[in-house]
């Protein structure tokens, strides 16, 4: 199915479980295709993506239960009785062998900021802070904080993202007073990020270009940072 079918509640359940990243291969695909082509599935994505996306700072650290320990010390003989060995010394390997995993544990589950941009007034009054970040096993988000500016008369700031040789692609319409947002990016604009060392911003109608490219003045552009 090419085009998103006319079911609010069957759009509503694939939303929560492509921004929750339980939508796998061909069907999360084919959903972002309905996202990139509908405002009402996107209208959802973005709903879910507000709802589910701020919990991840709430996520609190994980005491890994005592039978973790146990199989990892069994799998690495450190339980086995050894002559040449004192007690001090399986001890000291256990608590180094614990803290690696630990790290490695925690290291995994933490999002990973990738690429980023500040975008200014020549003045150098900050206008937005744009991050990629990801996550093991997630799809990539991207985050946008405002400073304390208005929207321009009559119309919307929208963000694109300018990959070398191609077409700009919007990245949405941006955040303003202060507020912020997170979204999950389709795998379009991620394709579209990994060839593009720029970000542009234009002014639109109301709620973002209406032909999926800039209509209106580009009033900014700004250099997009990898970050190591």
């Amino acid at each position: 199915m090419k085009t998103a079918p006319d079911n609010a509640g069957l759009i509503d359940r694939l939303a929560a479980e492509y921004v929750l990243g339980t939508l796998r291969g061909g069907a999360r695909r084919r959903f972002e295709r309905w996202r990139e082509s509908s405002a009402a599935v996107d209208a959802r994505c973005g709903y879910w993506e507000q709802q589910l996306l701020p919990l991840l700072g709430s996520v609190g650290r994980i005491e890994p239960a005592p039978r973790v320990w146990v199989r990892i010390r069994t799998r690495l003989a450190l339980g086995v009785p050894i002559a040449r060995r004192s007690s001090l010394g399986l001890a000291l390997a256990a608590g180094v062998l614990l803290i690696v995993v630990a790290a490695l544990l925690y290291w995994r589950t933490q999002p990973r900021a990738l690429e980023t941009a500040t975008i200014t007034t020549p003045a150098g009054t900050l206008m937005w802070q744009v991050e990629v970040s990801g996550r093991s096993g997630a799809a990539a988000v991207l985050g946008v904080r405002a400073g304390a500016l208005t929207p321009p008369a009559g119309g919307d700031y929208e963000l694109w993202v300018l990959p070398r040789g191609r077409a700009p692609v919007s990245l949405g319409v941006l955040p303003h007073g202060g507020s912020s947002w997170r979204r999950t990016l389709t795998a379009t604009q991620r394709h579209a990020l990994a060839t593009a060392d720029q970000l542009a911003v234009s002014i639109e109608p109301p709620g973002g270009s209406p032909t999926g490219q800039p209509t209106g003045a580009v009033v900014y552009v700004a250099p997009l940072r990898t970050l190591s």
